[in-house]
């Protein structure tokens, strides 16, 4: 909602939400990014595990955040109903449903955005040193980080 209520999204082209236990390196997404244009009115967001969005690392584009933000109540509604009352997920697998099913945003899989212990990483994620890897998830410790 903050992000909405702002309106900074509006004159970027892509919006990023990165957990504070997640490595990221920025410079990477953007090449990651050149392979998922905008590519209908309502946008585009990257999907970045085999089993679904995981919201360590959420990357939408603008038109993405415009439909999100014009449609989230539409979502809110249709799971209600569908689950009778609130579902029991977390907020990435609602947006995630929610974006693709619901309101129709296109979703670009893209497993190479995040390394992570929640999605089948091979041997060694958690070095960060494969730097085809935009994302590394989760680090709880600060030696976790070193």
């Amino acid at each position: 909602k903050k992000v909405i209520d702002d309106g900074r999204f509006l004159v970027h082209s892509w919006t990023v939400k990165v957990d504070p236990d997640c490595v990221f390196f920025p410079d990477r997404l953007k090449q990651h990014l050149q392979k998922h244009p905008e590519q209908s009115p309502n946008g585009v967001y990257v999907n970045n595990c085999k089993y679904g969005l995981h919201g360590p690392i959420e990357v939408f584009s603008r038109n993405a955040v415009k439909t999100w933000a014009q449609g989230r109540q539409k979502c809110i509604d249709h799971y209600n109903r569908k689950c009778k009352g609130p579902c029991a997920w977390g907020e990435d697998q609602f947006i995630d449903l929610c974006l693709w099913k619901v309101l129709k945003v296109h979703r670009a899989n893209d497993s190479t955005i995040l390394s992570e212990d929640h999605c089948d990483p091979p041997e060694g994620w958690d070095s960060c040193k494969n730097r085809s890897m935009v994302a590394f998830h989760p680090f709880k410790t600060v030696n976790g980080f070193r």
